[in-house]
């Protein structure tokens, strides 16, 4: 049931972030002469700060891995941003100029003769004084009336002509061909690191964790029963208790084990338990020692360990290489969409990001 309600909740997050989108995106009458973020991001920012803070602060002193306080704690300070967004970030103006206020509150003032050009961008446009810009939120209350206003004063100011218009920025990967392109750049750097992580965690599990002495737990067991099942052999002891060898193939005799399987020959097993959820737990066995001789030894154990997972190593190598080829190609399509099909742009770019 826990899975269903899993699979439910990751169904679900995209629907309930569009909609919070949706809902951002709705006109709202704003005071006049101000710009500011709707009181939505202050509620939220204040809903994350109380949910993760108690956990922060719990964990911080338990005995949870270092990594638990520290992810609550990043979700406390995204709730804690948007607060500070809310407060901070806030543009007032009327007929003389105008004030912009950013994120830790430092004001600045500006005059409309001072306005070098604006670059529209799908999720906040941005207002150039020479080298210094403002960024009007998509969210913001009051943004369209603001970039109206300084349109009709630049007008007025240079006799008619328009507020000229900014495409390609520096460092633009894609020549100004793309909306949002700092957007897709941290998306491709964010899946990026997560597949290179994906990688390295699956290299490191395969080929840098093997079994031995020291992560193992050394039990003497004497053996009443054991049997082959797909590829692995279950070994029963004499109290009942499970134990089973994982992955093994023709390089395994399973006859070597049928031999102390009698219920009386005692051997000094090294094993790990394992806790399933669906079945009861069991060991297991990374080497059985008898007689001062391996029956399954630690080497056997960590090469059938490489010989499962290998095919893991490949599928994450193989993801990896699918997202950098992704990348490479989104990047030469960004570049110049007008080379390529429609068909061809919408692999990589959804309608309305493109600027042909």
């Amino acid at each position: 049931m826990k899975y269903i309600i899993g699979g439910l909740s990751l169904f679900l997050i995209p629907i309930i972030v569009n909609g919070v989108r949706v809902f951002l995106r709705q006109p709202k009458k704003a005071e006049k002469g101000k710009v500011y973020l709707p009181k939505f991001f202050a509620v939220l920012g204040f809903i994350i700060v109380s949910v993760f803070l108690i956990p922060t602060l719990i964990t911080a002193f338990s005995d949870e891995p270092v990594w638990v306080p520290i992810l609550y704690f990043v979700f406390t300070l995204l709730g804690a941003t948007l607060i500070i967004a809310f407060i901070n970030s806030e543009i007032s103006y009327d007929e003389d100029g105008f004030v912009a206020k950013n994120f830790f509150g430092m004001k600045r003032k500006f005059t409309y003769d001072q306005i070098t050009a604006i670059k529209e961008n799908m999720h906040g446009d941005y207002i150039y004084i020479g080298k210094r810009k403002v960024m009007i939120d998509e969210f913001s209350v009051g943004g369209i009336d603001f970039i109206a206003f300084v349109n009709k004063k630049y007008r007025k100011l240079h006799n008619g002509q328009n507020l000229p218009k900014i495409r390609k920025t520096k460092h633009d990967l894609f020549n100004g061909n793309i909306d949002d392109a700092a957007g897709f750049i941290a998306a491709y750097i964010l899946i990026g690191v997560a597949a290179a992580a994906f990688l390295s965690f699956t290299v490191w599990y395969v080929y840098f964790t093997p079994s031995s002495v020291e992560n193992t737990t050394k039990r003497q067991v004497t053996f009443s029963s054991c049997a082959v099942q797909e590829d692995e052999l279950i070994l029963k002891s004499n109290d009942n208790t499970t134990y089973i060898i994982q992955f093994i193939d023709e390089g395994l005799s399973v006859e070597n084990f049928e031999s102390i399987c009698n219920g009386t020959t005692v051997v000094t097993t090294y094993s790990n338990v394992v806790k399933p959820e669906d079945t009861d737990d069991f060991y297991s066995v990374k080497a059985i020692l008898y007689n001062d001789n391996y029956l399954l030894s630690f080497e056997e154990t960590n090469r059938y360990h490489q010989q499962e997972y290998f095919p893991l190593v490949i599928l994450a190598g193989a993801l990896d290489l699918i997202w950098i080829t992704y990348v490479v190609a989104s990047i030469v399509v960004g570049r110049n969409p007008k080379k390529y099909n429609r068909k061809i742009i919408k692999l990589f770019f959804r309608d309305g990001y493109v600027k042909y």
